[in-house]
């Protein structure tokens, strides 16, 4: 059954999204964990967010502050989009919370059941971000300009937690 024909209209799944997620930080702020200044080289990051851009995200940590952010999205039954970033993440002074930004790419099928067709285009990241232990908790907005098949911009955002699977040893 496509999405568009679920028992609940596409605003009331957006808002049992955003209730599941505000639930999530809620508990993942009241357990008293060490917060990490930033992740370390090498961490791997993989989680999902919410908002006009939601879908499965993952993120790597390289050096001198630097990241690889992907998202992946669909409603699976009509489109999918990739959207790559990469960023420059920086301390906010006498705060727990970080600064990122950076340019990224992004391609989309639409009509995957039909005759697909495609979308790429240039993109953009920036927002705050904060980790507590494991976990990173981040909120962006996403300047887009489709280039193809014609020229539009828009802008989107989204709010998100990822989980670090990976914490290289030092």
């Amino acid at each position: 059954m496509p999405l568009s024909d679920a028992p609940f209209p596409r605003f009331w799944r957006g808002a049992a999204q955003c209730v599941v997620l505000f639930v999530l930080l809620l508990l993942g702020a009241a357990i008293p964990l060490k917060s990490h200044a930033q992740r370390e080289p090498g961490s791997v990051t993989i989680g999902f967010e919410i908002g006009h851009l939601g879908g499965a995200t993952a993120k790597l940590y390289r050096p001198d502050g630097v990241s690889y952010s992907t998202l992946l999205t669909t409603d699976g039954d009509d489109f999918a989009a990739l959207y790559l970033h990469r960023l420059w993440e920086r301390p906010v002074s006498d705060s727990l919370v970080h600064i990122y930004y950076g340019p990224g790419l992004y391609g989309r099928g639409q009509q995957l059941d039909v005759t697909p067709t495609v979308e790429t285009g240039v993109s953009g990241q920036i927002g705050l971000n904060f980790y507590n232990e494991r976990f990173e908790v981040f909120l962006h907005a996403t300047p887009i300009l489709r280039l193809h098949p014609s020229l539009t911009p828009r802008l989107a955002g989204s709010v998100g937690l990822r989980y670090d699977l990976f914490q290289p040893d030092g």
